[in-house]
């Protein structure tokens, strides 16, 4: 039965360390520029490029040092630098708790004791640092619960080194025989090839010699069939070699495979898929399960933790999806993972709760200690959260849409105001459903701490108009419709508004309801009758006369219902209600398919006429929230206001 490892790192501290510097102007005093929390089991460092998650791994290689014994040196660019001048100091402390009385044993001068939950656990603070000399970096390692520590040599040092997997590794050279060979390194370190006595030969070294003995029996004269042929020619060598020597001062040559001790055997094994070279991606699978023996070894009572940079290296999803649903299972109790990913596909797949979003010089762990989702918060996100979704990792603005017709639209209109979003980096992510606030308490922390990512939610009032209710049994007035309006307004807003996540909401009824009601409500039906027939045609590409078919029935309606309610101080709402529920509700034509008609028409405008576009956009005052949702996320219109209908 394997025992269960119960030693990890646990927190991380930075200070002056590439791009996090300290809380502060005094070192001695300042607080680490940043400070991760790290569980048990699987931890993914997650985020866009440049966003610090190789420093937090490099920080940790400095102090622990790593199996593969590489040589690892700070540089003048590992120090700090503010624009202004370059840091003088740097330290990075890791702090490993969770020992059990056996692994706590060889730690025993360095540790410490901290309060738990009303009783006391083992910790251990290991600290690195390293200053600037006029000519020289001179670095330090100490270990202990005071500021000075004591220093940390000899068996201790070895138990807390980690295994590392460096991003775009070379996984067939690092598999290659030879006086490099990584395999060789990481079967040394198993206990299967640790010699009890140097006296006594190792399984491995018999094979060997069993092996040379058969050679040199080979290369023998005494035996026959081919073995007689290949005596012959080694007696050829020494008849040349009694040339080449002086009278009696010759020695017989013997053919035999060079290196017979346990080292220069592991030296010269080679990891392979059989006899056909594998791809890129199968060497890579290759070599994390060799790198995944060190961890492995139920001897060593030292940290057991794996650094692995960019998973996905040489992987496709499918690929991918089964490495880390393997590694969330089989680390779940035992050893230690970190990982660094900057794939949508990782970032859907992995519990939530084991991400950690890095983030402009800040990292924002996604566990139940620090964020405002709930249980069924996350359960809904393990569910939902697909690749599409996952980009909200990535992005710096984001934008929470709940259904196509808003996904469509958004890029053309951001388009419009010259606020582009893939110019940002904003996403939309397509919510499909109201079930926004799962997602939106993904940015809600418990420390009220902004993430630095612009969250727009975008939903509908849904607050349906006087025109619905004069149908209806049921009977309402203006004054009750909008004291409605008002109330559900005030609870999206108190749902949804804290921090940078803000709630942009239609002023009345749905999108498609707004748009029918605002100045672009012409352009708006001739779209939807065009959708209708792009929907009910088999090819799903109109005739050609359908499209003056479809301009003429739009001003012939229009005509209808000018002359309808002239002079009724509900006009608009009428013709929107009859362009909504009358005709896309009623006849079932897709919102999509409207959307995405009525959007070519935007982009085909902004071709014409990018300042006649933008003009008319921000007049139609009641889609003026779709506006206020893409500034949010990018930045503001100078000195632009919404005009009227």
């Amino acid at each position: 039965m394997r025992e269960e490892r119960t030693m990890y790192l646990a927190e991380l501290r930075i200070w002056n360390f590439r791009k996090y510097g300290i809380q502060g102007d005094d070192f001695e005093k300042a607080e680490p520029g940043v400070s991760v929390s790290f569980q048990p089991g699987l931890n993914v460092l997650i985020g866009e490029n440049d966003s610090g998650k190789t420093a937090i791994v490099d920080a940790i290689r400095f102090v622990l040092g790593t199996q593969s014994r590489e040589w690892l040196q700070v540089a003048e660019s590992d120090f700090y630098n503010s624009g202004k001048a370059k840091a003088e100091k740097l330290m990075i402390e890791c702090v490993f708790r969770g020992f059990t009385h056996k692994e706590a044993a060889p730690f025993l001068e360095w540790l410490n004791f901290e309060e738990n939950s009303g009783s006391e656990r083992y910790a251990l603070t290991v600290c690195f640092t390293a200053r600037r000399t006029k000519n020289r970096i001179i670095t330090d390692l100490r270990a202990g619960a005071d500021s000075d520590g004591a220093y940390m040599d000899g068996e201790a040092r070895e138990l807390i080194r980690v295994t590392f997997l460096k991003p775009l590794r070379d996984a067939e050279n690092e598999l290659t025989p030879g006086r490099r060979s990584r395999l060789a390194q990481i079967l040394k370190s198993h206990s299967l090839f640790q010699k009890d006595s140097e006296d006594k030969k190792h399984k491995l070294e018999e094979i060997f010699d069993e092996a040379n003995t058969k050679v040199k029996r080979f290369f023998s004269e005494t035996e026959g069939g081919e073995s007689l042929n290949a005596g012959r020619l080694m007696r050829i060598i020494n008849e040349y070699l009694e040339s080449f020597f002086p009278e009696k001062d010759t020695s017989q040559a013997n053919m035999s495979i060079s290196g017979g001790d346990l080292s220069d055997i592991l030296h010269r094994l080679e990891l392979t898929f059989g006899d056909y070279p594998a791809g890129l991606g199968s060497l890579n699978l290759l070599y994390i399960a060799a790198e995944l023996l060190l961890l492995q070894s139920v001897e060593t009572h030292g940290l057991r933790l794996a650094l692995i940079e960019e998973l996905e290296a040489h992987l496709h999803p499918q690929a991918q999806l089964r490495l880390i649903h393997f590694l969330q299972e089989e680390f779940r109790d035992r050893g230690q993972l970190i990982l660094t990913t900057h794939s949508t596909t990782l970032g859907a797949s992995i519990d939530l709760k084991k991400l950690i979003i890095c983030k402009r010089k800040r990292v924002f762990p996604m566990g139940p200690d620090f964020t405002e989702l709930e249980v069924k918060n996350y359960k809904f996100l393990q569910r939902f959260l697909d690749a599409t979704k996952a980009n909200l990792f990535f992005s710096r603005g984001l934008i929470l849409v709940e259904g196509d017709a808003e996904n469509l639209l958004l890029p053309a209109i951001a388009k419009i105001i010259d606020r582009p979003l893939h110019r940002y980096g904003v996403s939309i992510i397509n919510v499909g459903s109201t079930a926004f606030l799962h997602y939106a308490k993904i940015f809600h922390r418990k420390d009220s701490q902004a993430m630095g990512i612009k969250v727009a939610v975008i939903t509908d009032l849904d607050v349906k108009p006087l025109e619905f209710y004069k149908e209806k049994v049921e009977t309402k007035s203006v004054k009750d419709i909008e004291g409605e309006k008002n109330e559900k307004r005030l609870d999206l807003e108190a749902r949804f508004n804290k921090g940078d996540v803000k709630v942009f909401i239609s002023p009345n009824w749905t999108l498609e309801y707004e748009i029918a009601f605002s100045c672009l409500n012409k352009v708006f039906y001739r779209s939807l009758l065009w959708a209708e027939k792009e929907q009910n045609a088999k090819t799903g590409v109109p005739q050609k006369n359908k499209k003056k078919e479809a301009r003429g029935q739009c001003n012939q309606k229009f005509e209808e219902w000018e002359k309808e309610w002239e002079g009724s101080n509900r006009k608009e709402e009428k013709i929107a209600y009859e362009m909504y529920k009358k005709t896309m509700i009623d006849k079932e034509i897709s919102k999509a398919i409207t959307a995405q008609v009525f959007a070519e028409y935007l982009e085909k405008l902004v071709r014409l006429s990018p300042k006649k576009a933008k003009k008319q956009l921000l007049q139609a005052t009641t889609i003026r929230y779709l506006i206020d949702a893409i500034c949010h996320v990018t930045e503001p219109l100078e000195g632009e206001t919404s005009g009227s209908d």
